[in-house]
């Protein structure tokens, strides 16, 4: 239950992000979460999907690395992605 608030602010967070830099879809994110989390690059994108959000889709590559960081916290360590125009 608790990666499901996590899955939450990520998705808040990572949009966030993306309309502060004008970034119109996401080609790379890569975010580290705690060792035990339940976050992965499939609940990422059915987050996205059940959201109707286009910022991440198929085009996507999403990598989540696992460390001994705090429980139920995630790093957003890179987003790259096409510039709106």
């Amino acid at each position: 239950m608790h990666d499901t608030f996590l899955n939450q602010n990520l998705y808040e967070a990572i949009v966030e992000i993306c309309g502060e830099n004008s970034i119109a879809k996401v080609f790379d994110l890569t975010i580290t979460v705690h060792t035990d989390s339940h976050i992965s690059e499939d609940s990422i994108r059915e987050y996205f999907s059940e959201r109707e959000n286009m910022l991440v889709g198929d085009w996507t590559n999403i990598q989540v690395l696992r460390r001994e960081i705090e429980p139920l916290t995630a790093v957003i360590d890179e987003i790259e992605g096409e510039i709106f125009q």
